[in-house]
């Protein structure tokens, strides 16, 4: 009996080591099923990797005129869209509801939503967002009746009419500009809708937004802060902590323009390459408060999101 008691030791000690291992087990599985779930097993969309699910709005315009906005909503969150491409990151799986706003509703009333070759009139679309999903809103365009020309009498000298490209250009909401006095206007709105938590330039961050000025151009960037904190914005490379070129920046960018106010700058960016306007507020670049600014040998100006 005596030799009976150490054995029997031994016998609840394997036990309970096999009972904690089976709970540790069990809670690292649950843990990874959880994870998995909070985007239906599917990666959110990322910059980095590009993969995941997301729902992009293609608006349609009329000459340099959007024919409308879009509004989509995803659980809690509200964004709203006035670009004529505008891409949101969903959590796969998650639904989002889309409504569309006419920019004039009497004569561009809305129509239709077109979806993967699908048509829907329903005035709100909710969608199951399962990947990479493009969706377009429908606006009525009412046709122009021709006006014939009469022709020329026989003795009527018929003199060609040059042909003219138009030198001012609207790229979107934001960004303008005027091939023949080659300059570039840029609306540049801090804390747009929030984005970021306030921490974004014309509703974008963490360099989305891609805009691109040939080099000799004159730059004028009218800027307003539309957040509740000091707001800067500066033309600086990655590392840098200065203008890249003379004027190109806010005032006394380390204390920012308050809530509320506008600055306005101009320069010349001479020197062709890739660099940021950001904020140099302490920490508002680090948490993503920069858009990418491309100088180029030549072409013209362009946005891209």
């Amino acid at each position: 009996m005596q030799g009976a008691g150490p054995a029997l030791v031994n016998r609840r000690r394997r036990r309970l080591d096999w009972t904690r291992r089976k709970t540790v087990g069990l809670g690292l599985a649950l843990g990874l099923a959880a994870t998995l779930a909070g985007c239906g097993g599917n990666p959110l969309n990322t910059a980095d990797t590009g993969v995941g699910c997301s729902v992009t709005v293609l608006i349609p315009s009329s000459g340099n005129t959007l024919l409308g906005s879009v509004r989509v909503r995803v659980g809690g969150t509200s964004h709203d869209f006035a670009r004529n491409v505008n891409t949101v990151a969903v959590a796969c799986g998650r639904q989002a509801t889309l409504s569309a706003t006419s920019a004039d509703p009497s004569v561009h009333p809305f129509t239709k939503w077109t979806l993967a070759g699908s048509t829907s009139s329903a005035a709100r679309l909710t969608v199951t967002v399962d990947g990479v999903l493009s969706i377009r809103p429908g606006f009525r365009v009412p046709k122009i009746a021709s006006v014939p020309t009469p022709p020329p009498s026989p003795s009527a000298k018929v003199t060609p009419t040059p042909s003219a490209t138009p030198s001012a250009v609207t790229l979107d909401q934001w960004v303008s500009y005027d091939s023949a006095t080659q300059s570039v206007i840029w609306k540049l709105v801090a804390a747009y809708q929030d984005v970021n938590h306030g921490l974004s330039f014309d509703g974008e961050a963490h360099g989305a937004m891609k805009v691109t000025v040939p080099a000799g151009w004159s730059v004028t960037v009218d800027f307003s802060n539309g957040g509740t904190t000091n707001h800067s914005a500066v033309v600086v490379t990655p590392t840098g902590l200065g203008p890249v070129f003379p004027g190109a920046g806010t005032p006394s960018p380390m204390q920012g323009t308050a809530p509320g106010q506008t600055a306005s700058f101009t320069f010349t960016p001479s020197q062709a390459g890739s660099y940021r306007m950001a904020c140099l507020m302490p920490g508002h670049e680090a948490a993503g408060m920069w858009e990418t600014f491309i100088v180029a040998s030549g072409g013209l100006p362009g946005v891209q999101i």
